[in-house]
């Protein structure tokens, strides 16, 4: 029940962090930053695949919603979840099988960064092509997706590493 409820608040700080703050910033009119998706990343390896796919929907859906994107956060989060687990085959010591739960600690800031790298950089390309939906403007998609990726992985090792620090005390 304690981790419902953690996964529930974990939920609307990082939707109300988006929405309220991220989704005004655009840094040179070229950069957005998107950490809600650290919910999706950060959920349990051994939660049920059909409730992760269907969370991310949620979150994505969520997100759209107050950002008037039709859907691309939604179809973007449900690629991330829906990779989630290969991703975290790749990168833990044991295919993530033995994990309980997925952050800075359990998997060491190495492979954290390395997974949460592989995972925003699926989204935020899948994300910024749906925006987009031309090839004329491939190199420029390429790029915006890129260096939000790199701002956006920054700000989620930061939060992450922010709440696994006030955890251990």
């Amino acid at each position: 029940m304690n981790d419902i409820l953690q996964h529930t608040i974990r939920f609307f700080i990082l939707a109300s962090i988006q929405i309220l703050v991220l989704n005004n910033i655009q840094i040179s009119g070229y950069i957005n930053p998107f950490v809600y998706i650290l919910f999706i990343i950060l959920l349990p390896p051994k939660m049920p695949k059909a409730i992760v796919l269907i969370l991310a929907f949620i979150m994505g859906f969520t997100i759209d919603v107050f950002s008037d994107s039709y859907g691309i956060h939604s179809s973007a989060s449900v690629l991330l979840a829906f990779l989630r687990p290969r991703v975290l085959a790749l990168v833990s010591v044991k295919g993530g099988e033995d994990l309980e739960s997925i952050g800075i600690k359990q998997l060491r800031i190495n492979r954290f960064f390395t997974y949460s790298g592989i995972l925003c950089l699926i989204h935020h390309f899948t994300l910024f092509y749906l925006e987009a939906f031309r090839l004329n403007e491939f190199f420029d998609t390429f790029l915006r997706a890129l260096y939000s990726s790199v701002i956006s992985i920054s700000m989620m090792l930061l939060i992450e590493s922010l709440f696994s620090n006030k955890k251990s005390r």
